[in-house]
């Protein structure tokens, strides 16, 4: 049983997230984290969730307790959390926001689009994922590529 926890759990990415994740049969969802929203249950801010548990937003963290930690924040947020705050080695890393989708210096998340980089998801231990939109337009330019269709000097 894989053992989960979110970070900025009050959002909208969130909520789809937490409803994946509490039907998922391999995995366990440990906490949701909201500082603004500690004592309240999941379902007072993700009404869609009503019924479906009684767990409650935290304003704790306990890493030592998870095996993933998904970043439901801010766009911004998951690199400030991430610079001021030490995690725990064995912690996977699974970012929702746009802070690492793109490769920089230092920058040890791998994209994740399984279509390009499914090797690379299997063995990492950070991954930035794509945005939905971005997620369309590649596996578009990809079918294309693949069919050798970016090959020609015609326009």
């Amino acid at each position: 049983m894989i053992k989960a926890g979110i970070i900025g759990g009050a959002g909208y990415t969130a909520g789809e997230l937490i409803r994946i994740l509490l039907n998922h049969s391999k995995v366990e969802l440990v906490f949701v984290n909201s500082t603004s929203n500690a004592g309240n249950k999941l379902y007072d801010v993700h009404g869609g969730l009503l019924g479906e548990t009684e767990m409650g937003f935290t304003d704790q963290l306990p890493y030592d307790k998870i095996d993933v930690l998904f970043f439901c924040t801010a766009h911004g947020d998951t690199k400030k959390f991430l610079e001021a705050n030490e995690l725990p080695k064995h912690l996977k890393i699974i970012d929702l926001s746009t802070d690492y989708r793109h490769k920089t210096e230092g920058n040890k998340f791998v994209y994740g689009l399984p279509e390009l980089n499914k090797e690379q998801i299997k063995e990492a231990s950070y991954i930035a994922k794509p945005g939905c939109f971005a997620t369309a337009i590649q596996l578009g330019w990809l079918a294309l590529a693949t069919a050798g269709l970016f090959n020609s000097e015609k326009h």
